[in-house]
Formats: structure tokens, sequence, C-alpha cells
């Protein structure tokens, strides 16, 4: 199994399509339901939603141009048809359509192409099988109080039943989750598909940026969107749960969940895109979340703001490539990380300081700010989990100290803005304070680094973030022998590890996407523009064929692992388009 598939979404839930059209991953209604579709976890025995043609035919997948809208060509020498797979998603006046329904429609362009519909749903990660029945113009999957309705103009005994269908010129197959449909003839499916593509266009087209490697970067942002949780404006951090980091291992984590790391990072590539409306729904839910739940910031939350996210076991499923366990929740919402208010202010900072964005500053919190790096003056000397959330014993992580700077940092600079002059001396001392302790102990004279944690001498690849937030300048020595040492412990051509060391869960092997970035941007600061280049094109080339990156890669093989698509990957590649490229 590899990871050939697209996405599809309505910016609530979302659908992987495989290359060969099966679904075969599709949680309703939203990205953290239990599946319906569940064959990436479960080959043997997981639902799907497949069309399968009859005779030997080359297959093309692609994204209609500038869309979350993919298009599968089925050819051979007599005979083509296209399967076009989409969630209806678009603006009606005030109002956006964003209904809980797939929509496939296909289209005869050659010849007399016969098909057979496999529709095979399995309830609550494949606990159940509904019942089935055709009822008058629809198939009805129901379990409990769930029903999935299916509707279309080609034969449902012909579906139901899994037998050949000649298809006509124009079909669609629809499926809507507990909602009946009033009116689903061609002309009005036709319509749909129409009305989702000219929205899809039109927001690309706002995305700023030159025309070097555009395709990237347009791919990237409309990932992104898709990520989003329309109705609060939470960012998940990939759209799956326990693909495996390494196959056969147990590194297996459910990313169906908005981090406020992951959500910031996105923030600022939504930034630099221009796309300051996508990037104030994030800001507004953060806004929620602190009115709600005060100072008790969670590292994850769920996408409606649920505080709760317990972590369980599913021992009925085989799992991606038989690797186990297959979880559904993340315990790492329980963990002290202390860096993640340094990314929320940071992304704050961006927003309405150096990006003079609007609405203004007025309307986030004061108390907010304050209170945030209150808590990290009080904090920052507290051992936490890290970034990279292990599970074991916490540490004084240098990451996590860098971020505490930055979180004073950027409310000293917000302060300054908003006039609040009687915090700025006691915030500056305190920032002097942490810097100082970075300096001596996350610094290793043995090693020549900066070093993962404080009097370590592992190596971390997050450290290459460190001259972006400021704290050190690119061409700093210690930070040029920095780049250089993880270049020779981490790096192995165009991939990058997080780190070596044993952790709790054995010794990692896989390498992470965003690291490639990381170092490609480092490369290209400190003068290597060449080199950046170079790395940039080979880390780009190992994209799937709808431009789509998981979490991790194999360095042996080059095959995508990890959950997917992921948020942090592509907002790691946007950023490094445009510091290569800018506005080429």
């Amino acid at each position: 199994m590899v990871l050939d598939y697209g996405v599809i979404g309505n910016c609530r839930t979302l659908a992987l399509v495989k290359k060969d059209t099966s679904i075969d991953w599709l949680c309703l209604p939203r990205f953290d339901s239990p599946s319906v579709f569940s064959k990436l976890l479960d080959d043997k025995n997981g639902g799907s939603f497949k069309i399968i043609p009859v005779g030997e035919y080359e297959i093309k997948q692609e994204y209609i141009e500038n869309t979350n809208v993919i298009k599968t060509n089925f050819s051979n020498s007599t005979t083509e048809f296209d399967v076009i797979d989409y969630f209806p998603y678009y603006n009606k006046g005030y109002v956006t359509l964003r209904n809980s329904e797939v929509h496939r429609v296909i289209v005869r362009k050659r010849g007399k192409p016969i098909i057979k519909v496999l529709v095979d749903p399995k309830m609550e990660y494949n606990r159940y099988v509904p019942s089935k029945q055709i009822d008058n113009n629809k198939i009805i999957f129901s379990y409990k109080n769930t029903s999935l309705y299916l509707y279309s103009n080609l034969g449902l005994k012909e579906i139901l039943n899994g037998t050949e269908i000649e298809l006509p010129e124009n079909s669609y197959i629809l499926i809507a989750y507990n909602k009946l449909k009033y009116s689903t003839d061609i002309r009005y499916i036709m319509q749909e598909m129409e009305n989702t593509i000219n929205h899809w266009r039109g927001w690309s087209r706002r995305i700023k940026g030159g025309k070097e490697y555009r395709p990237l970067k347009v791919r990237s942002a409309l990932v992104l969107r898709l990520l989003t949780y329309d109705d609060t404006g939470a960012i998940v951090a990939a759209g799956t749960t326990s693909i495996p980091e390494i196959k056969g291992s147990v590194r297996n984590w459910d990313y169906r969940y908005s981090w406020i790391r992951d959500s910031s990072f996105t923030v600022e590539a939504l930034i630099k895109l221009g796309l300051i409306d996508q990037a104030y729904s994030f800001i507004k839910w953060l806004n929620a979340i602190y009115a709600e739940y005060g100072m008790s910031l969670q590292v994850l939350f769920k996408v409606s703001r649920g505080e709760y996210i317990s972590e369980s076991i599913l021992d009925n499923m085989g799992g991606y490539e038989n690797s186990k366990p297959v979880r559904i929740g993340n315990k790492a919402y329980q963990q002290r990380q202390t860096d993640i208010i340094g990314e929320l202010l940071n992304s704050i900072y961006l927003f309405y300081l150096k990006e003079n964005a609007s609405p203004r500053i007025g309307e986030i919190s004061w108390d907010l700010i304050f209170s945030f790096v209150e808590t990290i003056i009080n904090d920052w000397r507290k051992k936490d989990h890290s970034i990279w959330e292990f599970r074991g014993t916490s540490k004084d992580y240098t990451f996590s100290k860098v971020m505490c700077w930055v979180a004073v940092d950027r409310g000293i600079k917000i302060a300054r803005r908003l006039g609040h002059n009687d915090v700025i001396e006691r915030w500056s001392k305190e920032r002097k304070k942490i810097k100082a302790s970075i300096m001596r102990y996350g610094w290793n004279k043995k090693v020549q680094a900066f070093t993962q944690y404080y009097s370590s001498s592992s190596l971390d690849a997050s450290l290459l973030l460190m001259p972006s937030f400021g704290i050190i300048g690119w061409k700093d020595q210690r930070m040029l022998s920095t780049i250089d040492a993880i270049k020779k412990e981490l790096t192995n051509g165009p991939f990058v590890m997080r780190y070596k060391d044993r952790d709790e869960f054995g010794m990692p092997k896989s390498a992470f996407i965003a690291c490639s970035f990381w170092l490609v941007n480092a490369l290209y600061y400190t003068g290597n523009k060449e080199e950046a280049i170079r790395m940039f094109d080979r880390a780009v080339a190992f994209q799937n064929h709808m431009g789509l990156f998981s979490e991790d890669i194999d360095m042996k093989t080059g095959e995508l692992l990890g959950n997917f698509p992921q948020a942090y990957s592509h907002v790691a590649l946007i950023n490094s388009i445009t510091a290569l490229f800018g506005k080429k």
C-alpha cells in the first residue's frame, strides 16, 4: 500500500480518493467522527466506495486545476470516461453550502464503458455493517440513528449487487449523510459540480506570490483550506489517524485535532499567501477557547473546542500495512508543552502588527496576551515534553525554551504597540534571563551546536528554526555550526530526521518532511542559495502524484508515511517557496 490518494472535502470533513477511485477513508460528519469507509486502516475488512471499470484501462488522476475537485481518467483504445469526485462547497449569497455529501460524476467520453460499483460502508471504525435496502429512488444504509442515502441515475439494484452497468452519457452517484435529497437529477449534479469548481478557482486566485512554483504553493494552500473546520476556525493537523511513522512500529497517532502549535505555524503561512480571512478565523477560534477555558490552554483541542480527548485502541482494525495499534483520540492533550504559547503569540504578532492586518489588534483581549506572557514568566524554567511530544520523562528542551523567549519577546512588542508600558521593563528583564539560559545550557561547546535539551549532546532539527524567531542571527557562528552538525548527523540526501537518539518507542528511522524544508531555509538564509534550491527540488520530488505530502518519509524507499495530508509539511513547503523565490 502507498499513499497514492487525493483528498476532497467540505471544510468539515474529508475523504481520501485512491488513484483507482476507491474512497478508502471518510469520517462523517466531522474530521474526528467515526469512519464509514476505513479500508485505509484495514485493507481486508475496511469499507470502501469504488468505481470499477470492466476491462483494461490506463488510469490518470489529477486535480481540476486550482480546485479541490479530483478527475480520474480511464482510457483504452476504444473507450474513455472520467470520474469526477468532490464535496459540494460554494457560496450562495451570504451562506456557504457545505453539506455532508460526496458527489461522483461519471462522464462518458468515447465508446461504451462498462463499470461495476462497490459501495461497502462499515460504521463506527469498521465495527458494524449497516442494513441495506432500496427505497424508491435511493439506497439506504442504516445503523442505529445513522443513515447514508445513495442516489444515482444508474440502476440501484446493479449498484447494490455490484453487477455490470453500461454507462450512459453522463451519470452520477451521490451519498448523503443523514439527509434526504429531493432533487438529484443530472442537471442538478452538474450545476453543483460547476459551482464547486468555480468557488475553488476563485479562492485560489486570491493567493499572493509570483509564478515560480505557483502550482505547488496553490495546492498546499488548498490542502490547508481543506484541513480547516469552518464552523469554528480550528485547523486539524492531518486528515487521518494511525498511518505509522515507521511501518510495523507502534508510532501511530490520531492527528484529526487542532494543535495550537501546528495551527499557529499555519497562520504564518496563510499570512504569507495573503489569505488573511483564513488566518483570522483561527485567531477568533483562539479567542473563543480563551473565553471558555481561560489559562487551561491544552496542546490540542477538538475542532468543536471540546476539552477532553480520550485515547483508545481499536482492536478490530488490522492497521495500515498491518501496523498496530490503531488509535483514536490523543492523550498528548494532557502534556506540558511550554512552546505552544510562543507560537501562539507569534501568530498574533504577525497577524496584527507585522502585517498590519485588519481587523485591528484592539479586538484581541489584552487580558489574553498579558495572561499568557505571565504564565511563561512563571513556567519557563519547568521541564516539558517538547515539540515532538515525547511520552517519557520531561526535560529542559531547548526549542521549548526558545519559544518561551519568543512568547515574552512578542508580548513586549505587542505591549509597546498598545501602550502598556508598565510591563515592558519587567518583561524585558525576564526575556534577557531566558536567552541567557538558552545560550548557557542549550549550547554544547564540545558538539559545537545547540542541542535537544539542556546539557545534552543530542541534535534536534527543530533548532534550525531559532533564527527565524529572532533569538539569534542566521550567520552567528553558533548557528552556522549547528546547521553543519545537523547536516552531518541528521541528514541523508534531501531527508532530515527530527532527532536520532532512542526514545520511549525505540530508535527513530523515518525522516520528517517539514525538517527538509527547514534545512532548505537555513541553507538559503546563511548564503548557500544554490545548495538550498537543489535540496528543495529534491525534496518536492517526493510528493505524491496529486502534489500531497504526509508527515514522514522512508529514507530508504522514499515512501510517504505518517498521517495524511499533513498540514505541517505543506506549511513548511509554502515557507520555503516564499523564502527562496519571494514574489518572483
